[in-house]
């Protein structure tokens, strides 16, 4: 079987000593590992950082504190050769609102028009989003909410969800997912979003390297833990976790 951590940093610095033996035991484990990015820089770089690995696929990103930053020019360029070079990822991500490291008004604001504009670039181009979202939970799902309505494109994955319990029901509402990670083996509020949500809506991930409960370094190779976990909670055979998890990957991707 094929797992899939569809959130992970594989090209940070904690990866430099051995990067290259982990590629090589996630590709021995069947791993497909999604490589988030942060910006236009970090993609490109990235990307040739790992154009010889099958099993690691980087997606173009803009994180919320980049996005405030980015120049209307050299935003709209980075969607432009995005488009020209669609074929060379399958995820756009990471992206999303963050208002924990920002607290300017003005600059969320900022946020929120990059993030709406690459929500129309993700349903042009048919790709899903890797969404970030950082005490700005209520934000991002009711702009997913209103261009769902609108337009009934829904290829969001919420990654490492930690917004209120009183969201779970907006998100079922929407059929978007949720991927979880390694934390949920001791944190509550990921052990309700699994037991509350359709089985159909989630997702794995790692957020390589972090995320790790113990504090140590995170990597892919965690992955088969969280699937477990997720099989704990919901009363379902492994094997079967790991299929239903591979086919809403399929899903979200593909369809």
């Amino acid at each position: 079987m094929t797992y899939i951590d569809f959130h992970a940093h594989l090209d940070f610095d904690r990866f430099n000593k051995d990067r290259k033996e982990i590629v090589t035991e996630i590709k021995d484990k069947n791993i497909i590992v999604f490589t988030n990015t942060l910006n236009p820089k970090n993609y490109f770089e990235t990307k040739e950082m790992f154009k010889l690995d099958n099993h690691i696929k980087v997606c173009p990103g803009l994180y919320p504190q980049d996005a405030e930053e980015i120049s209307d020019d050299d935003f709209n360029n980075y969607l432009i050769k995005l488009e020209n070079m669609s074929d060379d990822f399958e995820v756009i991500g990471e992206v999303g609102l963050d208002k924990y490291h920002t607290k300017d008004n003005v600059k969320f604001e900022i946020q929120k028009n990059r993030f709406f504009k690459i929500i129309e670039f993700a349903h042009k181009l048919n790709k899903p989003l890797c969404i970030h979202t950082r005490n700005a939970e209520e934000e991002v799902l009711e702009i997913l909410s209103g261009y769902i309505k609108k337009t009934g494109f829904n290829k969001f994955n919420l990654h490492c969800f930690m917004g209120k319990k009183k969201l779970i029901a907006k998100i079922k509402e929407l059929g978007i997912s949720c991927s979880i990670p390694l934390t949920i083996l001791n944190t509550q509020s990921f052990q309700i979003l699994v037991k509350e949500l359709p089985i159909s809506q989630l997702l794995v991930e790692t957020d390589s390297p972090f995320l790790n409960p113990d504090k140590s370094r995170n990597t892919p190779l965690n992955v088969p833990i969280i699937y477990n976990k997720i099989a704990e909670i919901k009363g379902l055979d492994k094997k079967e976790i790991e299929y239903i998890i591979y086919r809403n990957f399929q899903k979200l991707v593909y369809l």
